[in-house]
């Protein structure tokens, strides 16, 4: 009975110490690459972007904050004109469905619309499940016009 014990006392013992030698759960992807389409009337944006999550729980609320950078062109009906755009964001939401909220700059360096309205801001739905990597978004934002855009996370 006593050898049983001390079996069992070692084997718990050795079980425990293993526990702690458990690897950390892999960090989620803090990378978005998406693109898509709007519509703005006669107004007609395609786009690229690229988005880094900086950081959960954004001044210890509810809310995660992003940075994105990207490139996009606007058919319209003079021709077409390229931008590129830069913006800081909040996402509310921590399961599948968000708020997404963002503003920054814009810039026209192509076409008939240089120099038009520098600002960029977006307020729009945000659909990703948690440990899944594509994402889906649409909303209103300038200069995307009303939009909607698929992405995939790295």
């Amino acid at each position: 009975m006593k050898r049983l014990l001390l079996t069992f006392a070692t084997l718990l013992l050795f079980s425990n110490l293993n526990a702690q030698n458990i690897e950390p759960i892999e960090q989620k992807n803090k990378n978005l690459i998406y693109g898509g389409i709007g519509v703005g009337g006669i107004y007609f944006p395609a786009y690229v972007y690229y988005e880094r999550e900086l950081q959960d729980h954004f001044l210890n609320s509810k809310f995660s904050s992003f940075v994105t950078v990207g490139t996009g062109t606007a058919a319209h009906w003079d021709g077409a004109s390229n931008y590129a755009a830069a913006k800081f964001g909040l996402l509310l939401g921590e399961q599948k469905a968000h708020l997404e909220t963002a503003i920054g700059v814009s810039y026209f360096y192509l076409g008939d619309l240089t120099g038009t309205l520098p600002l960029a801001a977006s307020v729009g739905y945000r659909a990703n499940k948690p440990g899944k990597n594509y994402v889906f978004r649409t909303g209103v934002s300038w200069p995307e016009a009303i939009y909607v855009s698929w992405g995939f996370r790295f």
